[in-house]
């Protein structure tokens, strides 16, 4: 959530933070603001609205800037307002601070700045970041960013600008993501790589607890004790053209449209005698009783997919949602792992999961799209997905990319398991079969779909078995970027109550790809088209029958595989519909990526 940029050097400041800014923006666009030096005062520009709102509003102003900072906020305290968009400058004026997280103790530190006389301009809990700066006794700017760390309590990445040091900027980062870029032309900070791309050559993620402190001439960085560390830079390996829209109108229709690539280049990836699998713990997994799938959203519905699959394999995989692995109760199993799946590798409550299952000396593997991410570091083992850059808020290829990686993590397992040859080069022909048909798909009758959707305000996904979890899917897709309600149900638990809210307004998308469950679900159908509904029919099966509205058809492959195929005519469905609605897809109501608070 949130996304932050500085920069300082021989460029324009303004220029460089707003494109910065445009790229970062799907981490929030309830406002975006900047401010930079000029003539040695701090000049302050904040809009509410998207980062096209600012761009306007700074107009001719800014134009001898050399180092500044920007923000593009998605709301958690306070409302979306001019007032309550970041930066936020002191009381007087010497400081202004940008910051991605929370500060779970600001009403406390709030309320102590205010009885020392300090008056506050905004609802949110940052601004008590400026406030405390400007009340400091530290004898060093420096000095009083690390008291930063022992007043704060929660997530926090925050830049900051100090007047009277003009073309300096400090940072300090505990569990939210920043990142240093080096250039020619000078230095960057921002929230996320992509942010840096075409900008910078090389760059640095900063680690837990750490310092920045960068002008136009060289970069520092020093612990939680200020003891200097030495900088070792990653060669920006991302090009304009990975993060580009190219000829689409919208991200989300481009990372659609690869997937394929996306399921290519992943089971690619997890052959058996290359990375990752080499670095995976046999002595463990051979002899392994329960895996605990953990992740969110989109996340978590890859897991509940991968869970029918291993079922299948007769492995016992449970799966939790991060945010409440977190606050349950813990029981120990024997000869068990942890599987965590986070598309940025920077999700909040995933890490923070990820951190209770490590202090109960469980092995915790990772499977991520960002290979830089925080999880990353703090993962025993890590399976990368190669989805490239996903810039749209609602995950597409990442989702699929996922489902691949933990396809091939449990055809390995049970081929250690039952002491066989590993069958990864079994399940990559039968992906790149998946592949073929995907790249070959047409997209039948989504349209005409879609056309019926936006104007309905009640949908419903269902299915049975491993058709559940792309119910699951579907319906988070449809409802994040078209605004529409909609549920997923199994099948069966229809007539357990559901079946009340079935009527002549509702639609009901029933996902059915396994063939011993056809006929049951052929049941169900009768039983809500009796009530009124439009039927549609997800299949790869021929079906001809009256009770059914349409028939989304789907190629076949094999029935394990079908979740890679099933979910793909529904992802562009929640696009198409989101697009007839006049929404932007790529940046979805009260939602951003990435997210990075509780």
């Amino acid at each position: 959530m949130c996304g932050i940029i500085g920069y300082v050097g021989n460029r324009s400041a303004k220029l460089e933070i707003l494109e910065g800014l445009k790229m970062l923006e799907y981490r929030g666009y309830d406002s975006a603001g900047i401010c930079c030096f000029e003539k040695g005062e701090l000049k302050l520009i904040k809009k509410k609205g998207k980062v096209d709102a600012l761009k306007y509003a700074c107009n001719e102003q800014l134009k001898d800037a050399h180092c500044g900072i920007g923000h593009t906020r998605w709301a958690t305290h306070g409302n979306p307002s001019d007032k309550n968009a970041h930066p936020f400058l002191s009381e007087n004026n010497s400081v202004a601070i940008v910051h991605n997280g929370i500060i779970e103790n600001f009403e406390m530190l709030k309320g102590n700045l205010q009885k020392q006389g300090v008056r506050f301009r905004s609802e949110t809990d940052s601004e008590v970041i400026a406030q405390l700066l400007q009340k400091s006794k530290c004898e060093s700017e420096l000095k009083k960013v690390q008291e930063l760390f022992s007043k704060l309590s929660g997530s926090f990445a925050i830049a900051i600008l100090f007047k009277g040091l003009e073309n300096q900027i400090f940072a300090i980062k505990k569990n939210s993501p920043l990142i240093v870029g080096k250039s020619k032309d000078g230095f960057y900070l921002s929230s996320d790589v992509n942010a840096l791309v075409d900008k910078t050559t090389e760059y640095r993620i900063m680690e837990e607890n750490e310092i920045v402190w960068i002008d136009n001439q060289d970069c520092y960085v020093f612990d939680a004790n200020l003891q200097a560390k030495e900088i070792t830079y990653t060669p920006m390996n991302l090009t304009k053209e990975d993060i580009s829209i190219g000829a689409f109108e919208h991200y989300m229709h481009k990372e659609i449209m690869q997937v394929p690539t996306a399921i290519k280049l992943t089971i690619n990836e997890c052959e058996p005698m290359v990375n990752p699998y080499t670095k995976l713990p046999k002595e463990i997994l051979k002899d392994l009783k329960h895996i605990t799938i953990i992740g969110c959203g989109t996340a978590f519905n890859a897991g509940m997919t991968a869970q029918h699959y291993a079922r299948e394999r007769d492995l016992i995989v449970d799966c939790v949602y991060a945010s409440e692995y977190r606050y349950r109760k813990f029981l120990s199993q024997d000869n068990e792992i942890c599987v965590f799946i986070s598309q940025s590798g920077e999700t909040a409550d995933t890490i923070e999961a990820l951190k209770i299952a490590k202090s109960h000396n469980i092995p915790c593997i990772v499977i991520t799209n960002v290979a830089t991410s925080t999880i990353n570091k703090l993962a025993d083992y890590v399976i990368p997905t190669k989805a490239g850059p996903e810039i749209a808020v609602a995950s597409t290829k990442a989702y699929n990319a996922q489902i691949t990686a933990l396809f091939a993590l449990i055809d390995y397992i049970y081929c250690l398991k039952n002491k066989i040859n590993c069958r990864t080069c079994i399940l990559k022909d039968k992906l790149y079969d998946v592949v073929k048909k995907l790249e070959n798909y047409s997209f039948n009758n989504i349209d005409e779909l879609a056309e019926i959707l936006k104007d309905t305000e009640r949908v419903f996904f269902i299915g049975r078995g491993v058709d559940y979890a792309t119910s699951q899917e579907a319906s988070l897709k449809l409802k994040e970027i078209s605004n529409i309600h909609s549920e997923s149900l199994y099948t069966g638990e229809l007539k357990h109550g559901t079946l009340a809210l079935i009527d002549h307004s509702t639609v009901v998308i029933v996902i059915s790809t396994q063939k011993n469950l056809f006929d049951k679900t052929m049941n169900s159908i009768y039983e809500i088209k009796a009530r009124g509904a439009k039927v549609v029919l997800v299949t790869q099966f021929e079906v001809e029958s009256d009770a059914i509205d349409m028939i989304i058809k789907i190629p076949c492959t094999d029935q394990m595989l079908m979740a890679e195929i099933s979910i793909y005519p529904l992802q562009m469905l929640a696009y198409k519909t989101a697009v007839l609605k006049g929404l932007d897809p790529d940046k979805p109501r009260n939602l951003a990526k990435s997210v990075t608070v509780e």
